[in-house]
């Protein structure tokens, strides 16, 4: 009985912040998808993306569906630039699979405060399964809404790569997240020498690739992951995620996101869809809203 009240009153938090979401949580105003990942066992996170040759370039998400978190000017492509591509994959792996490339007149990784993980270049990423917005307060919202960063550790003096991006208090149990075996990434550079410099820089500028797999959860136990509960990842599966790309360097020091304003105003993620492999590499599955069909609306 205990078991089915707790179960009882979670969906009923989710239910009730459902219906408070805001009609367009997304920048591009249709939404993202995420795609099967055919075979997760050839999938190494090394940060490079010779891996994601399977991946429907129709569905990889580029600048002109983001936005500027704080409404400013986006920047000039050739000061940055970015795309992302993710991924999923079914029990009994069940993880979210995510490569973004980052073209950057200045790569900047000079920060060691890991409390401060957005002064420089990063990924700051989350998910919120049941989608219950940040309602709560920041105590009980980071049991369903925490977010991370992934960014290079070289010049951190406390090395995580995956850092809980609210690091007050006692971060160790929202830190085992982002570590083995819940969360694997990896973040590259070309040229791959930029990485043992706090700041790099050059004519033609440079890229970053971030690239990471984790587990996704419903509900997140102050005491970690063992005592938490997993998202099942399935196809169709509505999943609210935040991706927001930082820009450590020059005066555009601003974060590119995927979600509306009206999400950022009222503290939702961005939505994304599953899709099985059945859904994007047959000819006419979802003909009507493959990514391709919904990206050539966007200059009508």
């Amino acid at each position: 009985m205990r078991k089915l009240l707790v179960v009882a009153a979670v969906l009923a938090l989710a239910a009730a912040a459902m219906a408070q979401a805001p009609a367009n949580r997304n920048a591009n105003g249709v939404g993202y998808y995420v795609l099967q990942v055919p075979n997760p066992a050839k999938m190494v996170i090394d940060g490079s993306d010779a891996d994601w040759a399977w991946f429907d370039p129709n569905y990889v998400v580029t600048m002109d569906q983001l936005r500027s978190e704080q409404d400013a000017p986006m920047p000039d492509p050739a000061d940055m630039d970015v795309t992302f591509k993710m991924g999923w994959s079914p029990a009994p792996e069940n993880m979210w699979y995510f490569f973004c490339k980052v073209h950057d007149d200045t790569l900047d990784i000079e920060s060691t405060d890991v409390a401060n993980p957005w002064a420089d270049d990063c990924v700051n990423f989350g998910f919120n399964a049941l989608d219950t917005g940040r309602q709560a307060g920041d105590a009980a919202a980071r049991e369903y809404y925490q977010p991370y960063v992934i960014k290079s550790p070289r010049f951190l003096t406390t090395p995580e790569m995956i850092v809980p991006s609210r690091w007050d208090g006692d971060p160790a149990p929202w830190r085992d997240f982002g570590r083995a075996p819940y969360a694997y990434g990896a973040v590259a550079s070309n040229p791959p020498e930029a990485l043992q410099f706090p700041i790099w820089t050059s004519d033609t500028g440079g890229d970053m690739f971030y690239e990471l797999k984790m587990a996704i959860f419903d509900w997140r136990s102050p005491t970690g992951p063992a005592a938490s509960t997993r998202t099942i990842l399935e196809a169709g599966k509505f999943i609210p995620i935040l991706v927001n790309i930082e820009d450590g360097d020059g005066g555009w020091r601003y974060d590119i996101t995927a979600r509306s304003a009206e999400a950022t105003a009222a503290a939702y993620f961005s939505g994304t869809t599953l899709l099985g492999l059945s859904d994007y590499t047959s000819p006419t599955a979802v003909e009507t809203s493959t990514w391709g069909s919904i990206k050539d609306t966007f200059g009508k």
